[in-house]
C-alpha cells in the first residue's frame, strides 16, 4: 500500500488513536522507495537539523524529511509503501529528539544571580546557536555554520559548558578560601 492510499484509508479509518499508536512503532526500514538510509543523523549538517527540527505538521513530517535527508519529491514520498515512509518519519523524529537532549545537556542551570538578573529572558533558539558557532569559530558568515555537521557544534557548545561548569567550581572554591 503506497502513503496517498494508507492517507485516504487512515483519514477514514474508525480507532485513530491505537492506528497513531501502531505507526509510532514502526521500525526504520532499510530503505525508502530505492533510497538507502543512514544508520543515524549524526552525519547530518546544522542546516539540515535545524530544517527537519522545524517539522511542525503531519504534512511537513511526509515532507521535509524526505526532502532534506533523501533528496525525494513530495509525490515520490506519496508512491511509496506506507510502512516505509511511517517508518522512517518516525524513526527520524526519534533521532531529533536525541540530538535536541543532546544539545540540552550542555544547558548550565542558572545561578540564583543569573536569575535574578532576567537569564531567562535569553533564550536563544537555532540561530542563537549558529551564531555562537559563527563567533567561536572566527566565521562571518552563518551559512557559513549550516554546512557544519551539527556534531561539532555539539561538541563545541559541549567544550564550553564543561569549561563553564568549572570556572563556577574553581571561583566557589578560590571565594570560600578567602
Amino acid at each position: 500500500m503506497t502513503l496517498k492510499e494508507f492517507l485516504i484509508i487512515s483519514d477514514v479509518a474508525s480507532g485513530k488513536e491505537a492506528l497513531q499508536q501502531s505507526i509510532k512503532d514502526i521500525p526504520k526500514p532499510f530503505k525508502v522507495g530505492k533510497r538507502s538510509l543512514p544508520d543515524d543523523l549524526n552525519g547530518i549538517t546544522m542546516g539540515q537539523l535545524m530544517q527537519i527540527q522545524g517539522i511542525v505538521t503531519m504534512d511537513d513530517l511526509f515532507t521535509v524529511p524526505f526532502s532534506v535527508l533523501l533528496s525525494m519529491a513530495p509525490s515520490d514520498v506519496m508512491k511509496s509503501e506506507a510502512v516505509e515512509v511511517l517508518g522512517f518519519a518516525m524513526w527520524v523524529s526519534k533521532e531529533v529528539e536525541r540530538i535536541n537532549k543532546l544539545f540540552a545537556t550542555t544547558s548550565l542551570p542558572p545561578t540564583q544571580e543569573e536569575i535574578r538578573a532576567g537569564i531567562e529572558n535569553m533564550q536563544i533558539g537555532a540561530f542563537g546557536i549558529i551564531d555562537y558557532y559563527a563567533l567561536r569559530m572566527g566565521i562571518t558568515d552563518h551559512a557559513e555554520v549550516e554546512n557544519v555537521p551539527w556534531t561539532r557544534v555539539y561538541k563545541c557548545l559541549d567544550i564550553d559548558a564543561k569549561k563553564a561548569q568549572f570556572q563556577r567550581r574553581l571561583q566557589t572554591i578560590l571565594s570560600n578560601k578567602k
